[in-house]
């Protein structure tokens, strides 16, 4: 499926700057808003971080993107996929997504409070192959 079908798909306007995103997203899998702005501003010179901002708090509100919040770092934003849970770097900060299902843990923790569980963001601190393989 295309961008431009994805973006109508979730009755979003098909915007030169909204595809950009997408493509920097697609290529990126986890970017933050710095990553975006300026992968965007190659393109797009002019792009003011604003309209950057505000067309991906239109995409995450329509389901298109999510934005992904891990203790101590910075919000990164990824297209809207399956339930997954993250790998986090914790020598080079490289994010890969762990395929689990994560709505069973949520149910579990559901269960054993009695507060109301909105969302959660399931990540695991690693030390990814790559960094292993450099000691």
């Amino acid at each position: 499926m295309s961008h431009v079908d994805i973006l109508k798909l979730h009755t979003l306007k098909a915007t030169p700057q909204r595809l950009c995103v997408l493509d920097v997203l697609k290529n990126y899998g986890h970017a933050t808003l710095e990553d975006i702005e300026k992968q965007t501003k190659l393109k797009f010179p002019t792009l003011s971080l604003s309209t950057i901002y505000r067309n991906l708090n239109e995409m995450v509100k329509k389901g298109l993107l999510s934005e992904l919040k891990l203790a101590n770092k910075k919000e990164y934003y990824e297209i809207t996929k399956e339930n997954h849970a993250h790998l986090v770097c914790t020598k080079c900060g490289s994010i890969e997504d762990f395929l689990i299902d994560t709505n069973e843990i949520i149910k579990k923790a559901q269960m054993s409070t009695s507060n109301t569980i909105l969302d959660a963001t399931i990540s695991f601190d690693v030390i990814c192959k790559e960094c292993l393989s450099r000691k």
